[in-house]
């Protein structure tokens, strides 16, 4: 069966909002075998948006549509349907009446243009929105949801399901396992694990994301074992790089980790200004590790908080790799991350490159040291110094 995406909306073409609804709807069709011919977007105009259409119908099984179903003069989705499928939009009085208890229930008035939002061509299907107003709706193999994210997530399931009974094709037949890495570049890990695919019928992909790079196998069920002993020969390879296993973070393997363990851990951060606190703390089960944080930007900070000796900022400076471990050595904790570096877009009165950053990990005595020197803007090389110092005292737990 052949899809095709039909994202509406001129906010996604002019830059003012980023889509990212039709690579949840690619996420989920993978796992039913589903081949997804195009994805397109277009502007808040009936006649492109029934072009769209009009090309979709003629290419594909099943046209999937979002965006453009709420009460604003810009929302003409389900108008350019009816009129693709020469239907009149209707109402039917049950989703009235819902649409009305649901404005009732968060004390907002009910006023006439609400009413859009419950239209639809004549013989089409709803499926209930549990957390918005306008409901999805299905008519002649199109179907179209509202453009919020937590709203196409609550009914594409009840869709996708619905519909995978009516044309009888299977849920859950594929299976992927995704491999999580970090420290290695994509060609280096490429070189390291090619040979290892050997197994029949899988297919192997590498997804270079901002936490690490994604070593993605994919099959059939019936062939899972096979996946497996791939997946085996991958972590005896590349084992200390790997991090986790489909849908786990850094952060979430950190806590997990320190949860097994009964450590608590402590961070002392200087260029990364707290952005390795927010990651850990935003992990459900932080509180029963996450023991204390300190923003420590200035040479005066670091002496105070985290007992950093003036001698050692005087003669090697803030950026080095002594003051990140008298940084490390300063937080009392079971665990701990430090980092210093310079994250730019100017150098300090050292002229140490931009994008040097040193972080210091330890657990209980034992400490590690890396030096980084990061490309970027100041975000990035901050994001990079984050993510690698959790993946540091990941390392460092693990051994």
């Amino acid at each position: 069966m052949k899809v095709g995406i039909i994202l509406v909306g001129t906010e996604m073409l002019n830059g003012a909002m980023i889509d990212t609804n039709s690579i949840y709807i690619s996420e989920v069709l993978n796992r039913y075998a589903v081949e997804i011919e195009f994805k397109m977007i277009v502007r808040d105009i009936e006649s492109e948006i029934i072009k769209a259409i009009d090309y979709a119908k003629k290419n594909v099984d099943l046209l999937i549509m979002s965006g453009g179903l709420g009460p604003t003069i810009d929302d003409i989705t389900k108008a350019a349907i009816g009129k693709y499928l020469n239907l009149p939009l209707i109402v039917e009085d049950e989703e009235m009446e819902e649409l009305r208890v649901k404005f009732k229930n968060i004390n907002l008035p009910f006023i006439k243009s609400n009413i859009k939002q419950i239209e639809k061509p004549v013989g089409a299907i709803s499926f209930k929105n549990d957390v918005g107003m306008a409901p999805a709706m299905y008519i002649d193999d199109i179907v179209a949801f509202p453009g919020i994210p937590k709203e196409l997530y609550n009914m594409f399931p009840k869709f996708i399901e619905w519909y995978s009974k009516k044309k009888n094709f299977r849920i859950d037949h594929i299976y992927i396992k995704d491999i999580l890495t970090y420290g290695l570049g994509e060609s280096i890990l490429d070189d390291m694990v090619k040979d290892l695919f050997t197994e029949g019928k899988i297919h192997y992909e590498f997804l270079v994301k901002s936490h690490g790079t994604i070593v993605r196998l994919q099959s059939f069920f019936n062939n899972k074992q096979n996946v497996e002993k791939v997946v085996k020969k991958i972590y005896d390879k590349i084992g200390d790089y790997i991090f986790g296993e489909d849908n786990d973070t850094l952060e979430e393997v950190l806590v997990k980790l320190l949860l097994e363990k009964n450590l608590t851990v402590s961070t002392g951060e200087s260029c990364t200004g707290g952005l390795i606190a927010s990651k850990i703390i935003g992990i459900s089960g932080a509180s029963k590790v996450y023991k204390e944080g300190f923003v420590t930007y200035s040479n005066e900070a670091k002496e105070k908080y985290l007992s950093v000796n003036a001698e050692t900022l005087s003669k090697y400076g803030a950026v080095s790799e002594e003051t990140a471990i008298e940084m490390v050595t300063g937080l009392h904790s079971d665990t701990g991350i430090a980092t210093t570096g310079i994250a730019g877009p100017l150098s300090d009165e050292t002229n140490k490159p931009v994008g040097l950053v040193y972080i210091a990990v330890k657990v209980k005595d034992k400490i590690s040291v890396k030096k980084y020197n990061f490309n970027g803007d100041r975000n990035r090389i901050r994001i990079r110094s984050t993510l690698n110092g959790i993946f540091d005292l990941i390392k460092l737990l693990k051994n």
